[in-house]
C-alpha cells in the first residue's frame, strides 16, 4: 500500500521508537518533500504536470485534479469556480492571508501555503492530486472540502481515490500541527580563547514544534575562522529541531554567529493572479525559503594580574594592604583580596588555609588598585591572594604570593624573691615572656639598678629561653637601700620589644 512519502532534504538515521513510528507511518503513507523549485516568469501559460484527468465542468477545477506547471514551477488552482486560465499569469504575489468577507481565514491560508511548500513540488500523480484537493479544502467553500459534494466528486474521479483521500487527510492533519511562520533561534555558548564556541540552532514550526531535516550552515565572520580548516560548518536539524556545531575560538572578543537554514517551509501563498479578469489564479508549489538568524557571543580572553604587599613589613595593629595591577579587560569587574596566615617563615607562606581577613573593591579599568586595608591581629608572615572576576569577554584571574611580615609586640613581666632581700645577699629575678608568635630562641635582658628610678645600673644579665614563658637569674645586693629593676625582650625576627616598666625594690 502506498501514499505520499516524506524525503528530507538531507538523509538522517532513525533509531529506536522513532524508527518504529516512521516505519508504521510509511506503511500507510509516503509523502514526498522536495527541494526548492525555480519560480516561473510573468505571462507564462500553465501545462498539466502531475495528476489525473477528471470530468470537465467548464470551470478551473474541472478536467484535471493535480498540479500544473508554469515553466519549471509547479502551480495549483486556488479559485476553482473561475474559468480556466488561457491568457497567462502575473508575477507571484506572496501573502499569508486571503481573508475577505467570504474568503478563507489567515490560519487556513497558512495551512494551504504549508501544504504547497512541503508537498507541492514532487511530481507524482497521487500526491499532486492530494495537494490540489487539500488546498481547495482549505481555501474553497464547504462544497470543496474533502467531504463536500464537489471535493468528494473530484477525488472520487481520480485514478486512485482511496490513496488520494488518505494523502489529503495526512496533509490536513500535519498542516494543522505545523503551519505558520517557522522561526530560527541561534544560541551560542560563551567560550574561552583557544577553545570552541558551541552553537545550537533551533528551528520551530508555526506551533512551536521542532522541525527536523533542514540543512544548516553556521559561520562567524568576525570571530576568527569557523573551524581550524575554515568554515562554514554544515549540519542538519535533528528530531528535536536542533543542530549543534562547534566553532573554533582563536580570537578573544565579541563574535557574531550567523546561521543559515535552508528548505524552510513557506508560510505565505505565492499567488499567481490571472492576466485576464474572471480566469483562475494559482499558487506555486514546492516553494521553500532560507532563514538567516544571528547572535552575538563572547570569546573570553585572559587577564593579567600582579600583586605587591604595601607595606612589606609592619607591626601588629598597623594597616596592611595589597596593590593589584590588572590588565586585559577594560570593563567593570570585582576584585577580592584575602590575607592568609600567620606562618613562621617567608618561604612557608601560602594561600591554602581559610583567610584571616578579606576585602573587595570594584575594578573599573586596567591599572593598579590599592585594595582596602586590614589590620593583622598577630605576628608572623602573611600571604595575600587576589582574585579578579571574569566578564563576558575575559576569564577570571588569581594570584597568591605577596608576603607581608607582621612583627608582634612582645613583653616581659618581672618578679623577685625574696620580696625584701637582705643586704650582702642574693635575690632571684624571674622574667615571664609573652607575645612571641612562634616558638623561637628569645633573649631577655634583666637589669638591676642601685637607685629607685632605674638610673644607674649595677648588674645586667641577658638570658635566653625558647618561646614564651619564664626564665630566672640571680643577682647580688651589696647594701641596704632602695634598688630598681627592668626586664625587656630583645627584638627578634617576628617581634619587637616594648618599653619595660621600672620596678622599685627595698633591700634591708
Amino acid at each position: 500500500m502506498t501514499s505520499p512519502s516524506t524525503t528530507p532534504p538531507a538523509p538522517r538515521a532513525l533509531a529506536g521508537p522513532l524508527a518504529c513510528l516512521v516505519a508504521g507511518l510509511l506503511a500507510v503513507a509516503t509523502l514526498v518533500v522536495v527541494p526548492v523549485v525555480p519560480a516561473a516568469g510573468a505571462n507564462d501559460r500553465a501545462d498539466r504536470w502531475a495528476g489525473y484527468r477528471i470530468p470537465s465542468t467548464g470551470r478551473a477545477a474541472g478536467g484535471w485534479i493535480g498540479g500544473y506547471r508554469l515553466g519549471r514551477t509547479p502551480v495549483f488552482v486556488i479559485t476553482p469556480e473561475r474559468r480556466p486560465n488561457r491568457a497567462g499569469f502575473r508575477r507571484a504575489d506572496p501573502t499569508n492571508d486571503l481573508a475577505g468577507r467570504r474568503g478563507p481565514s489567515r490560519r487556513e491560508t497558512q495551512r494551504a501555503a504549508w501544504i504547497l511548500s512541503k508537498y507541492g513540488g514532487y511530481r507524482e500523480a497521487r500526491q499532486a492530486a492530494a495537494v490540489d484537493a487539500a488546498v481547495l479544502h482549505l481555501l474553497g467553500d464547504r462544497e470543496w472540502r474533502l467531504g463536500g459534494a464537489r471535493g468528494a466528486a473530484r477525488v472520487g474521479a481520480s485514478g486512485d481515490p482511496a490513496t488520494v483521500r488518505r494523502y489529503v487527510r495526512l496533509m490536513l492533519r500535519d498542516s494543522r500541527a505545523s503551519a505558520g511562520r517557522h522561526r530560527v533561534a541561534v544560541v551560542p555558548a560563551t567560550a574561552d580563547v583557544g577553545g570552541v564556541t558551541a552553537v545550537t540552532v533551533r528551528v520551530t514550526d508555526g506551533h512551536g514544534g521542532p522541525v527536523a531535516g533542514l540543512p544548516v550552515t553556521v559561520t562567524s565572520p568576525d570571530g576568527g575562522t569557523s573551524e581550524p580548516a575554515a568554515g562554514p560548518v554544515a549540519a542538519v536539524t535533528g528530531d528535536d529541531g536542533r543542530a549543534v556545531v562547534r566553532l573554533a575560538a582563536p580570537v578573544a572578543g565579541w563574535r557574531t554567529v550567523v546561521a543559515r537554514v535552508g528548505q524552510v517551509p513557506e508560510h505565505r501563498l505565492r499567488v499567481r493572479g490571472a492576466d485576464r479578469r474572471g480566469q483562475a489564479a494559482v499558487a506555486e508549489g514546492g516553494v521553500r525559503r532560507v532563514v538567516v538568524a544571528s547572535a552575538r557571543v563572547a570569546v573570553r580572553g585572559t587577564q593579567t594580574l600582579s600583586i605587591a604587599a604595601d607595606p612589606g613589613q609592619l607591626v601588629v595593629g598597623s594597616p596592611a594592604r595589597v596593590v593589584a595591577t590588572v590588565g586585559g579587560d577594560g570593563s567593570n569587574r570585582m576584585a577580592i583580596a584575602s590575607l592568609h596566615g600567620p606562618f613562621s617563615s617567608d618561604g612557608g607562606a601560602h594561600c591554602s588555609p581559610a583567610p584571616t581577613a578579606e576585602v573587595s573593591a570594584m575594578v573599573t579599568a586596567d591599572g593598579a588598585y590599592a585594595m582596602p586595608a586590614v589590620a593583622p591581629a598577630g605576628g608572623g608572615y602573611f600571604a595575600w591572594r587576589v582574585v579578579v572576576s571574569g566578564t563576558d569577554a575575559s576569564t577570571p584571574v588569581a594570584s597568591c604570593g605577596a608576603v607581608v611580615k607582621v612583627r608582634a609586640k612582645s613583653a616581659a613581666t618581672l618578679d623577685w624573691a625574696p620580696a625584701v632581700p637582705a643586704a650582702k645577699g642574693n635575690v632571684t629575678a624571674t622574667a615571664t615572656v609573652s607575645g612571641i608568635p612562634f616558638p623561637a630562641p628569645v633573649d631577655v635582658r634583666i637589669t638591676l639598678y642601685q637607685d629607685g628610678g632605674c638610673g644607674s645600673s649595677i648588674d645586667v644579665d641577658e638570658v635566653r629561653r625558647f618561646g614564651n614563658g619564664a626564665i630566672s637569674s640571680t643577682f647580688y645586693v651589696p647594701a641596704a637601700g632602695t634598688y630598681s629593676w627592668r626586664a625587656e625582650v630583645v627584638p627578634g625576627e617576628l617581634w619587637v620589644g616594648t618599653p619595660p616598666p621600672c620596678l622599685p625594690m627595698t633591700v634591708s
